[in-house]
């Protein structure tokens, strides 16, 4: 499925919440058209030092939020519901990402190559972004916006998985 065109800004609320209330707004907006089967919906956010940093605006936005996490912890959150014609599970998945210190050029040459523009926080860990990355705590798919591990194990257990 693609991406809702003109995703939500997370609001003033509890930033738990706002993630969970975007990826619900996803999966019922679908939920009940005749090919629903099982749903899934994610939305993903960075905090650092408080602030909500979602997807850049521009490219001075992209700029300003890679200078903001350089060299700092942050915490990756992403909102999940999973959707059945008998249940909804919903549940956040925290992982912190610790940068390294992140020369001026490298921002921008990251920046201009395009990876910044589509992602919470201006980069991807499964991209060049990579080499932001000095240490994370947690998980690494979480990072990338879908926390796979968990949603699997959620599935296995309902048996909606072979594996």
């Amino acid at each position: 499925m693609e991406p809702m065109h003109g995703e939500e800004l997370i609001g003033e609320g509890n930033i738990e919440d706002e993630v969970l209330r975007l990826a619900r707004k996803k999966v019922f907006s679908i939920k009940d058209t005749p090919e629903s089967g099982l749903i899934l919906g994610a939305d993903t956010v960075v905090i650092c030092e408080g602030v909500v940093l979602g997807k850049p605006q521009n490219r001075d936005n992209a700029i300003e939020m890679l200078r903001n996490l350089s060299g700092k912890m942050h915490s990756v959150l992403t909102g999940v519901v999973i959707a059945s014609e008998d249940e909804v599970i919903e549940f956040v998945e925290k992982t912190d990402v610790e940068f390294r210190e992140l020369p001026e050029g490298l921002i921008n040459d990251y920046v201009d190559s395009g990876l910044a523009m589509d992602k919470a926080g201006s980069y991807g860990i499964q991209d060049r972004g990579a080499v932001f990355v000095k240490r994370i705590v947690g998980d690494f798919y979480n990072v990338m916006g879908l926390p796979v591990g968990r949603i699997w194990e959620i599935l296995h257990e309902r048996g909606a998985l072979a594996v």
